[in-house]
């Protein structure tokens, strides 16, 4: 069983704060455009980013990474689809959390070149 990767979790972080930094940022013109739509637009990213945190912190199994990447599909497939309007915003955050399953599954397979040794 391997541990949770710190960098994985910051990475995480970063992208949650992105999310919030966009909904902060284009709030007012989201809501003046399509009202109660705001909560959907930028809910689903959130939804994403929280709970690739909550797996990558809670779990010890290698399902933490696949959780985390298909987290990321779903949150890239959104900006995709909502790419007409400012959904190319969130390409950031989903490629942060692509990143972050990739750090994730190297440290549990013992690959992190930052590691220290195990000899």
């Amino acid at each position: 069983m391997a541990s949770s990767s710190r960098r994985a979790q910051g990475l995480i972080v970063v992208a949650l704060l992105c999310v919030l930094g966009f909904a902060a940022w284009y709030g007012r013109w989201v809501w003046a455009d399509s009202g109660s739509f705001f909560f959907v637009l930028f809910g689903i990213p959130m939804v994403c980013t929280a709970a690739a945190l909550w797996a990558e912190r809670t779990s010890r199994t290698m399902l933490a990474p696949a959780v985390v990447a298909a987290l990321a599909v779903v949150s890239f497939s959104w900006s995709l689809l909502t790419a007409l309007g400012i959904g190319l915003v969130f390409v950031v955050p989903s490629f942060l959390l692509l990143l972050a399953a990739m750090v994730s599954w190297l440290h549990r397979t013992g690959r992190d070149p930052s590691a220290p040794s195990r000899t």
